[in-house]
């Protein structure tokens, strides 16, 4: 009996929890039953939706500021509180927008900062600032950012008056807030509600009446005051006048004083009392009809299926009125269920090929029980996935796509030693044991080891460290189930006598196993003992495949691009004039916009386009990305066309494409400036650049100058700055004539601001919305800039003075908004990339070299920062560079602590590169593009080349243990573990097989990684095969020649004390050298020795 024989008969001998198991099936099966059934039902408890909800990190401060100018608003809030905020501890950056009438702080925290000390820390800080906020602007809201995902947008549409369209929408929102489940709905795309009282100054004159005047009798009129409680012997009693006027018909007969004749002056007799919306033009339609949109949300711990799925249950037993429709124009859960079921669908046909491809090559019983590792492991795994805050999303599901190959990889080694086991003559558990026992350190460590190159992940911060942060959770319980399957429930199951196999399924596995071992002793064999002779070339031949392969990248035959586009079901554009662009030349842009695309539709036979809104006077922002956020942005220059595609299995172009000939056939719009397109889930722009300068004009220029090199740039589109012209104001000085008439600056402001802004009186809860009460001069009266120098300025003494006799007025024009980034003023230009050109990193690239040197010698004090995606990526990459350099170190430390040495964890590792060279390899065939999705493909490929290394490298050293000669050995380990590479190799690629050929447009962002995870397993394993076993040939011949240096000179030193000759005695020491020509060095070392 050899002395491998006899280490396999003493592992069999074993009363551990390996032994335990083998020997008590019913245990084993308690466990794979606790781990299906409970896995079943934990997933039936996992929430759903398309990406894991990101944890934005921010805290928000709000300041409304009615009236106010952009620089009004800097100045009094934006400035103070940035200032204010900027120092306290966890704070990051502080940036800020100061918007006509708005200003908004956003406090980005630390990585690991707590939300709650922050947000207390800035609610205090703002607190204590004196004098905050001015007089005029409303209480700051402060809240910390949540994401909020969308599950669904309704539309409510018809032929009918705003007001009755308005009220029908409301009713749909308060059905819905009824259904169970449903927490979240808004309305879009609507005016607010008010109520405006409009006087004229003529009437005003005419009755001896101010606007103060008439404010506050309307204030005095319409309250709800409690004046107490009696205290009586008979119970208490409350005291109050409850008189607050709701409607505007209310409004009308309030009394504003007596007149001579007795009568009484009505607010109606003098004022024109409109309840209904605000003074803005609003235009919204759903396929030509007008409409109002209801935005149905998700909190984070909301379930978007289990709420659609009840929205839908329900929507047909509401009852709107005559001539509303009600339909679903935005469903986030039908993506969600298209992808999730596209990723199941392929993940079942790829098992399905495992399985029968298994069937063919192993026994059923080994076949079935290898298979079953894959459900028990994902299973198992699910029933931690809620402790561990993983939800079901397209992230995790490709974190099961991914650990596929290691899993089988796992139970084909293990069931393949207990084969072999078996084939020596053992049986049983026995058999059982000595077979798990025998590969237990090896693939223990290969887990541990990809366990190591995803533990480093979890702790990725930002936005795409968010988004697969769940993948290293998901990928670290399925290899520990996986570990537990492998060991425990797989021996038990394999220790039963017997084959399964029966004819003709039996006949067919001896014809495979016959055909394959011919290959492996009459093909490969040969081939690996040649490689080691020749180990040299060998290592010349896999060096031109590495270089080979980084030249793809080099010539950019194989592209880069940091995340692949992912198709989106809509298509949106956003049209913006200059600010204060009249509404009807915005509408005339947006139905240019609508004509294009009507066009492209009809020339694509009417198939592209599902629906199409379009709104005029603002644009609805959202769509349910991991970076959208739903709201309304309102202004007569703005306008937005957004379609929802036809079902895919329909149109012929892709949402890119459809974006890409839209914008072709709309062209340039006269007096435009910017016409944005967004096909992609993503929104963040391909590139971005901050500008910051002391002086504005000079910034300016610098903006200009740049946007002009982005249009010299090819591929670059859409090229647009935030640095826009607000809407032409005057200024207003007091004369000295004014100031010798006991006025101020502040009496004329607010006398003009009343006027023209309004009074706002009061606000009236009315339902669920809140309604101003507003007071001031009639539109026609507010439209003319004649109107306005001759508006009538009261004195203190009573009589009235027209403007321009106690004021001087001046036009200028500042900015629609300023954008502050830690205390400086920025402007950011932004551009997309036709990625059918070009991908951002070469235009980026570009831009670093030629344009931003010539942009800084042009402007020498110019700030210029990345921003954007390029931002993201430069963090992400930087970020992962450190991970990447973790995981290498606790991998290398796994490795060298099983092998018991320092130099051969490196042979183990040398798979990985040329796996990774492989998948670019791949990506070339297939014709993609390599991703951030590629090398996640890579880093899970890594996981099954260390495995299938470490287990070929064990059993060399253990044949070298027992004294089998150092080729040899490498010889018996190649034919020892080919099988189980062959199958790990095979398995991994039929997988994945049916993603590789999905051609669903859905699934274009996830084939990489499947390119990835095949191709690379194919290349790698020949590298396992031929370049492993050279590499450990060459590290002999490394150690054998520094050990004859090291004896050289010893010798030497010892001839030279001696006195003599060192010649002679260095030329008997030497060991002898193989004849030329056989590339081989022999060793003096011990044959058990490496």
């Amino acid at each position: 009996m050899t002395p491998l024989a006899d280490q396999i008969r003493a592992q069999s001998i074993d009363h551990g929890p390996v032994g335990f198991f083998a020997r008590n099936t019913v245990a084993a099966n308690l466990i794979m039953a606790i781990f299906l059934i409970g896995g079943v039902a934990a997933a039936f408890g996992l929430k759903t939706q398309v990406f894991p909800t990101i944890k934005l990190g921010q805290i928000q401060v709000s300041v409304p500021y009615p009236g106010a100018t952009p620089s009004e608003v800097e100045e009094g809030i934006t400035r103070r509180v940035e200032e204010a905020v900027a120092g306290i501890e966890g704070v990051y950056r502080v940036s800020s927008t100061a918007s006509e009438g708005n200003g908004s702080i956003s406090v980005e925290l630390n990585d690991f900062a707590n939300e709650n000390d922050v947000y207390e820390d800035v609610k205090s800080t703002i607190d204590r600032l004196v004098d905050f906020p001015p007089q005029r602007a409303e209480e700051p809201e402060i809240t910390i950012q949540e994401s909020v995902d969308s599950v669904m947008q309704l539309v409510v549409s018809g032929p009918i008056p705003e007001m009755e369209l308005r009220a029908a929408a409301e009713f749909v929102q308060d059905a819905l807030l009824e259904l169970p489940n449903v927490t979240l709905v808004s309305l879009q795309g609507t005016r607010a509600l008010e109520i405006a009282i409009e006087i004229s100054e003529r009437t005003l004159r005419q009755y001896g009446l101010t606007l103060d005047q008439v404010a506050n009798r309307i204030r005095q009129q319409s309250v709800n005051l409690s004046a107490g409680e009696i205290k009586s012997v008979a119970g208490d009693l409350l005291i109050r006048t409850n008189k607050k006027l709701l409607t505007g018909e209310e409004f009308e007969t309030l009394p504003i004083q007596a007149l001579p004749d007795g009568t009484t002056l009505l607010l109606r007799d003098i004022a024109v009392i409109r309840d209904s919306f605000v003074d803005s033009d609003l235009r919204n339609e759903f396929n030509g009809e007008p409409a109002i949109f209801v935005s149905v949300n998700k909190s984070t711990s909301e379930d978007m299926l289990l709420i659609a799925d009840t929205i839908k249950a329900n929507l047909d037993n509401l009852n709107p009125p005559y001539n509303v429709a009600i339909e679903i124009f935005e469903d986030q859960s039908e993506i969600l269920e298209q992808r999730i079921g596209l990723l199941v669908r392929n993940g079942i046909l790829g098992f399905t090929l495992v399985v029968l491809f298994l069937v063919l090559m192993l026994d059923l019983k080994l076949a079935i029980w290898v298979a079953m590792g894959v459900p028990i492991s994902f299973l198992g795994a699910m029933i931690f996935f809620a402790p561990l805050s993983v939800d079901i999303t397209m992230v995790s599901l490709f974190g099961l796509i991914m650990v596929l190959g290691v899993v089988v990889d796992d139970a084909i080694v293990v069931g393949e030693n207990i084969g072999a086991v078996q084939e020596t003559g053992l049986s049983g558990a026995a058999a059982s044991i000595a077979g798990a026992k025998g590969v237990f350190s090896p693939v223990t460590i290969g887990v541990l080891t990809s366990m190591a190159a995803f533990a480093p992940l979890m702790f990725a911060t930002g936005t795409f460290g968010q988004i697969l942060g769940a993948v290293p959770f998901v990928v670290i319980t399925v290899l520990v189930i996986s570990l537990i399957e492998v060991f425990l429930i797989l021996p038990a199951h394999l220790s039963h006598a017997g084959k399964w196999s029966r004819w003709p399924l039996s006949v067919i596995q001896e014809f495979i196993a016959s055909a394959l071992q011919s290959f492996r002793d009459n093909l490969l064999l040969p081939c690996v003992r040649w490689a080691v002779q020749h180990r040299y070339i060998t290592l010349l031949i896999a060096m031109g495949f590495l270089c080979g392969a980084m030249s793809l990248l080099a010539t950019n035959s194989v592209r880069f691009l940091f995340f692949p586009s992912i198709e989106s079901s809509s298509v949106v554009a956003n049209l913006t004039y200059p600010v204060g662009t009249p509404y009807d030349i915005t509408e005339r842009g947006a139905e240019q916009l609508r004509n294009a695309i009507l066009r492209v539709n009809e020339k694509a036979g009417n198939t592209e386009i599902g629906s199409m809104s379009m709104v005029i006077g603002g644009s609805l922002s959202g769509g349910g990305g991991p970076m959208s956020s739903p709201g309304v942005r309102a202004s007569s220059n703005r306008a937005q066309v957004r379609l929802e595609l036809a079902d895919e299995s329909v149109r012929q172009n892709s949402s890119e494409e459809i974006e890409r000939l839209w914008r072709r056939e709309v062209g340039t719009i006269a007096g435009a400036d910017d016409i944005r397109f967004v096909s992609s889930f993503m929104s963040l722009a391909d590139v971005s650049y901050q500008l910051s300068h002391r002086d504005d004009a000079t910034l300016l220029q610098a903006v200009n100058y740049l946007k002009d090199r982005f249009a010299e740039t090819q591929a670059l589109v859409q090229i647009v700055d935030d640095y826009d012209l607000g809407k032409r104001q005057f200024d207003i000085e007091l004369t000295p004539a004014g100031e010798a008439a006991g006025l101020t600056n502040l009496d004329i402001s607010r006398q003009l601001r009343q006027s023209y802004f309004g009074e706002e009186i009061q606000r009236i809860q009315r339902n669920r919305n809140e309604v101003k009460v507003m007071l001031r001069f009639p539109r026609d009266e507010r439209r003319s800039t004649r109107d306005f120098t001759d508006s009538r300025i009261r004195l203190n003494d009573g009589t009235e003075v027209p403007l321009f006799t106690v004021a001087r007025v001046a036009e200028s024009r500042s900015y629609s908004s300023i954008k502050r980034i830690d205390g400086r003023r920025v402007v950011e230009v932004s551009a997309r990339v036709d990625s059918s050109q070009r991908t951002p990193n070469q235009v980026i690239a570009e831009i670093e070299a030629n344009v931003l040197p010539s942009l800084r010698a042009e402007f020498p004090r110019l700030l210029v920062n990345e921003a954007g995606f390029a931002q993201e990526q430069q963090q992400d990459f930087s970020q992962l560079g450190l991970l990447a350099l973790s995981s290498v170190l606790l991998i290398y430390i796994l490795l060298a602590c099983q092998l018991r040495n320092y130099t051969m964890p490196f042979v183990v590792l040398s798979g990985i590169p040329f796996g990774a060279a492989g998948a670019i390899v791949g990506h070339w065939i297939f014709g993609f593009d390599l991703s951030f999705v590629s090398i996640f493909g890579i880093i899970a490929l890594s996981g099954i080349v260390v495995n299938d290394s470490l287990v070929l490298t064990d059993l060399f050293l253990r044949l070298r243990a027992v004294g089998v000669e150092f080729r040899e050995a490498i010889s018996e380990a190649v034919k020892g573990r080919f099988r189980a590479v062959f199958l790990t190799t095979a398995t991994t690629a039929l997988g994945l097989t049916p993603m590789l050929f999905e051609t669903s447009m859905q699934a274009q962002f996830l084939i990489p990684m499947a390119v990835s995870l095949a191709t690379g397993t194919v290349f790698a394993s020949i590298t396992i095969l031929f370049f492993v076993p050279s590499l450990i040939l060459i590290r002999r011949d490394f150690k054998s020649l520094i050990r004859m240096k090291d004896d050289t000179a010893d010798l030497k030193k010892t001839a030279a004390q001696r006195g003599e000759e060192s010649g002679a005695m260095s030329d008997r020491a030497t060991p002898s050298i193989a004849p030329a020509g056989t590339g081989a060095i022999v060793a003096t070392e011990p044959a058990q020795k490496l």
